[in-house]
């Protein structure tokens, strides 16, 4: 069995979150994600958004 559940618990992985309650995800697929990714991780990286972001 599948538990799909509001995407919007996944927001603490954007630094601009959207809500998106319209959205599921599934439960055991993202926090397996989750368990494999730095503490600190949002998307976009804001080291890579500086970059891309920066006129040199």
């Amino acid at each position: 069995m599948t538990l799909l559940v509001p995407s919007d618990l996944y927001n603490g992985w954007f630094s601009v979150p959207v809500s998106t309650p319209h959205i599921e995800v599934n439960y055991e697929i993202m926090n397996a994600l989750v368990e494999t990714l730095p503490k600190a991780y949002t998307l976009p990286d804001p080291e890579a958004m500086a970059i891309m972001c920066s006129n040199d």
